[in-house]
């Protein structure tokens, strides 16, 4: 895996915690590549949409700009030289490294079972999860904000636990509406992820505000919600803290680069980031080694 799995394996105690903690951050922040059942009736964006966002990096602290071309039932998301493909009609993700020379795809299916090992019992985010139990979420209005350029409404979530807390601040832009399966898809917060236990509270932030449609004249729909311009999500256990931050930085209608989307001459099949998560996880809840005399 990437630096997030040492923690697991070198960590104890509160480092392990908030390094387990960070890998569903890290995942959370990866959303793109994965989203919502969607069936071939059902259209996730009618008109493209490019997004760029700036992610920074909980356990690193280091920021990394990631473009979304979103188009159809297609999302594809770029970060320097890989590319990730997500396809809700087919239900499978294709990664592409070019730096590497190297391609996977991945079901929907895999990705799941990857977050069901994940979080089987037992298992180190299973424990995180259990301790991370707490308080109903209780959401406060934070104002106007102007991100991208475009005006948002601020809305911060917070609850408490005996050992942990989590605060979690949602932007929604106030001009750009979209369906419940387009912000799921770009938010993260439907299969093949498990459902989180923000998801309700988030998409409730997200939901079109009813006094903003009396002000536009327009018909009130149970399936409008607003495009996330922000996302920052703190986490607080045993007196330390970590935070992640997606932050939108620029909207467009750009069409995704063809470079960026076709597989190279000679590029090779390798295993896909579920099949080798899957495969460390396995190695890590394992037997230990027998120790030779």
């Amino acid at each position: 895996m990437n630096s997030s799995s040492l923690c697991v394996r070198a960590g104890g105690g509160r480092t392990a915690t908030l390094c387990v903690s960070a890998v569903l951050l890290l995942f959370a922040l990866s959303a793109t590549a994965f989203g919502a059942d969607v069936s071939h009736e059902k259209v996730l964006f009618p008109a493209t949409l490019h997004i760029t966002r700036e992610l920074t990096n909980p356990i690193s602290g280091t920021k990394s700009t990631i473009d979304e071309y979103c188009l159809g039932n297609r999302v594809v998301s770029v970060s320097g030289s890989r590319t990730a493909i997500a396809d809700y009609d087919k239900h499978s993700i294709m990664r592409i490294d070019f730096a590497a020379g190297t391609y996977s795809i991945a079901s929907f299916e895999e990705v799941a079972k990857m977050h069901a090992a994940m979080r089987a019992p037992g298992t180190a985010m299973q424990s995180v999860a259990a301790a991370a139990k707490s308080d109903e979420w209780k959401a406060e209005a934070r104002g106007n904000s102007v991100i991208a350029s475009r005006p948002g409404e601020t809305v911060e979530l917070q609850r408490r636990g005996v050992q942990s807390s989590q605060s979690i601040r949602i932007t929604a832009d106030r001009e750009m509406k979209l369906s419940r399966d387009a912000v799921e898809a770009l938010t993260g917060l439907a299969y093949p992820n498990p459902r989180d236990e923000a998801a309700d509270a988030i998409l409730g932030a997200l939901r079109a505000n009813p006094a903003s449609r009396i002000a536009t004249n327009s018909a009130p729909s149970e399936n409008e919600y607003r495009l996330p311009l922000e996302h920052v999500v703190r986490f607080e256990v045993d007196g330390e803290s970590i935070e992640s931050r997606n932050v939108v930085v620029r909207i467009g209608q750009e069409l995704v680069p063809a470079d960026a989307i076709t597989l190279p001459p000679g590029v090779k099949l390798v295993d896909s980031d579920a099949v080798t998560a899957q495969r460390v996880l396995q190695e890590l809840d394992g037997p230990s080694p027998a120790v030779k005399p």
